[in-house]
């Protein structure tokens, strides 16, 4: 099999990172972390989360010929996905400064406000396609939790698809 470029999950939460980066290392992408520390980016070969979303252009720099996938789904099931998330299983960050100070560069608040990450979405949304408006071919969108996968990531990717499903984790809050 032959080995994918470098490549980079720009998916918010909730969205297919964890399926994501577990279908970078069935197609031998190897290391992949989910959400890295910034430390780490230099040693991987892929990634998603918080991380990779705040520093992707950095990445773009540093690893020339890298692809990028926008895991997205519609806004009002990645809404619904995290306010489930956040009620079911909230994850206190007191005290961790590093995760707060990404969240709220990201979504602009570390708890669950409707409005704020509607906001958030279609604003990292239109910052990504925008980013990569004229360089089309390095970017694919891919709707995990829809059921899109192999069929449209590895030709991007330009490697076969490996035997089995595309994994489909952490789905506990998903739906």
């Amino acid at each position: 099999m032959q080995r994918p470029p470098r490549c980079w999950g720009l998916g918010l939460a909730r969205t297919g990172n964890t399926s994501f980066c577990a279908s970078l290392r069935l197609l031998g992408c190897d290391p992949v972390e989910q959400d890295p520390s910034f430390e780490a980016l230099r040693n991987l070969r892929g990634g998603s989360g918080n991380t990779v979303v705040l520093h992707f252009k950095y990445l773009d720099y540093l690893f020339p010929g890298s692809k990028f996938v926008l895991t997205t789904r519609s806004v009002e099931s990645w809404l619904a996905s995290m306010e489930r998330s956040h009620r079911r299983n909230p994850r206190p960050i007191l005290g961790e400064h590093e995760r707060i100070a990404r969240r709220m560069a990201i979504y602009e608040t570390v708890g669950f406000d409707p409005q704020i990450l509607v906001s958030s979405f279609g604003r990292h949304h239109a910052e990504v396609q925008r980013y990569f408006a004229q360089r089309p071919q390095d970017l694919l969108e891919l709707r995990v939790a829809e059921g899109e996968g192999w069929e449209r990531l590895c030709p991007f990717l330009g490697v076969d698809a490996p035997a089995g499903p595309f994994p489909l984790l952490n789905q506990g809050f998903a739906h």
